[in-house]
């Protein structure tokens, strides 16, 4: 991301969700709250770089609608996936005890904003950039929003920090077990970065803590375009012109054995197509793969 300005990624993915929820015939999430967080005129721009990402030459990308760029965006389904699937395991975790949320690259998530019944009590920690951190808490200044003395913004660049100390500056309790989530996120990281973040991880936490995180096949970064991975040299181009490129993946393969190494214990690790397996098996909602976008759960 650009250093003075918040993540592309993270305001056009907020949108994707409440697009979805929605226009959706049955939406797999509720999450309007990118529609009121954004400006208008940063909608717009949103939209007039999606039209143009998509091959077109210029021109005002209003009149192709920008729910329907959003919606036609490789990345959708797996923002909307990724989503369905780390709530719904968190609302298992907090049942059994957790009370302790920390967003790793929180960007413009919402879940402080409508925290459900039975999760009132869990303390919500969002780590991320300054800037898009910055940009998101004058947002809901400027909304009008209040949010409850459980919500906690940590501003910070994890390139430079360890996750543990910016932990270790808040509230966070690291002698509780805590849930973590890191979507969207790995994929702009170096393999040594990532590597070090989950060891980071692993290492402030509590035993019974979970992870959950989403990454990219790492074969996929080596593999000639072809027809079957076209959508995801599409949105590799997407991320790459808005200065947030990918860098690196996990194997699939290795991935229990690489995540032992820095003491966690991988629990499951799923597919795009297997979350639509699950949770639009009819295919109601339209949901289209790149079929290269991953995300695992793994506890320490």
């Amino acid at each position: 991301m650009r250093e003075a300005t918040p993540s592309s990624t993270a305001l056009a993915v907020s949108l994707m969700r409440a697009v979805h929820s929605r226009s959706a015939p049955l939406p797999l999430i509720d999450d309007p709250w990118g529609e009121r967080l954004i400006p208008q005129s940063v909608i717009a721009a949103i939209g007039q770089s999606l039209f143009v990402a998509a091959g077109a030459d210029g021109g005002d990308a209003a009149h192709l609608g920008v729910d329907a760029l959003l919606l036609a965006s490789p990345a959708s389904a797996n923002v909307i996936l990724r989503s369905r699937y780390t709530e719904d395991v968190l609302r298992d975790a907090v049942a059994r005890g957790i009370s302790q949320y920390v967003l790793i690259g929180a960007g413009m998530d919402s879940y402080a904003l409508r925290i459900p019944p039975g999760a009132e009590q869990v303390r919500i920690f969002e780590v991320d950039h300054p800037a898009t951190q910055s940009f998101k808490t004058q947002r809901i200044t400027e909304c009008g929003i209040s949010l409850p003395d459980s919500v906690h913004f940590l501003a910070a660049d994890l390139s430079q920090q360890a996750l543990g100390s910016v932990l270790q500056g808040s509230a966070f309790d690291a002698s509780q077990p805590a849930f973590f989530s890191l979507l969207g996120v790995t994929m702009y990281l170096s393999s040594q970065a990532n590597r070090a973040t989950m060891r980071e991880i692993a290492a402030c936490s509590a035993p019974g803590s979970e992870l959950v995180f989403t990454y990219i096949d790492q074969a996929m970064f080596s593999a000639p375009v072809t027809s079957a991975n076209a959508s995801f040299a599409d949105m590799q181009g997407q991320v790459a012109s808005q200065g947030e490129p990918f860098v690196s993946g996990f194997d699939p393969e290795s991935l229990g054995s690489n995540l032992e190494s820095v003491g966690l214990r991988l629990q499951e690790d799923l597919s795009d197509l297997d979350l639509i397996a699950r949770y639009d098996p009819e295919g109601v909602n339209g949901l289209k793969s790149v079929q290269q976008s991953r995300i695992a759960r793994a506890k320490s």
